[in-house]
């Protein structure tokens, strides 16, 4: 069995901001793609009170010092445009979660809501319309036959995604036929739903695959 490439990941911090009031402090978290190993990606995020986490306040990509000078290559406007920063963001507050925790022991808060537990059931179809009022609050379901039909195609689209969340997350090693066979479609069919899900902007609790992601030392 092939391995799959791996992200390097390194956190650190907790440090002090300068100038900043007490109870804020800074960590960085530093990644290496799986697809761009000669690039360093580095997110800086505010931590209030040893509790939350905020931010990025900022994110520098560059060239990695690590890599070998015959490897360089340049890290342009083209590249960065390419860099899938939306899911490293993902792998960068996930893994703030691993070393660090509040002064009571417990994980730190995303504040975000990256990600949060999938919901129960029966309270999925709730959470669908909120995803889609958060995501396209231009959407008025009482807008006309026309915004009626968005609407429900997102809201399915969402519900689509948190079912296949909430199967992921119960370890089901194939979510997709879980959501199937609870819609009576085919697995092909949740796939395409969650690919429309994603294009707009409906997959945001999706969490990184961490079998692809290695800690660097």
């Amino acid at each position: 069995m092939t391995t799959p490439p791996q992200h390097r990941v390194r956190v650190d911090g907790p440090e002090p901001v300068e100038g900043a009031p007490d109870g804020l402090s800074q960590v960085f978290v530093s990644l290496v793609p799986a697809s761009y190993p000669h690039v360093l990606v580095r997110l800086q995020y505010v931590i209030r009170d040893g509790r939350t986490v905020e931010g990025p306040y900022a994110i520098r990509v560059q060239q990695d010092p690590e890599a070998p000078i015959e490897k360089w290559k340049p890290v342009g406007a083209t590249l960065i445009r390419d860099l899938p920063i939306t899911k490293l963001e993902r792998v960068a507050r996930m893994m703030l979660t691993f070393g660090l925790r509040t002064p009571e022991g417990a994980p730190l808060n995303l504040s975000a809501g990256v990600y949060e537990a999938p919901p129960p059931a029966e309270k999925i179809p709730a959470r669908a319309e909120e995803m889609v009022r958060a995501h396209h609050p231009d959407v008025d379901p009482d807008g006309g036959p026309g915004a009626l039909r968005r609407w429900k195609r997102l809201t399915r689209l969402a519900e689509v995604q948190l079912e296949y969340n909430a199967a992921a997350a119960q370890g089901e090693k194939a979510p997709a036929t879980v959501v199937a066979e609870k819609r009576g479609v085919t697995p092909a069919t949740v796939s395409t739903w969650l690919h429309h899900a994603k294009k707009e902007g409906l997959d945001a609790q999706l969490a990184p695959d961490f079998s692809v992601v290695a800690v660097a030392p």
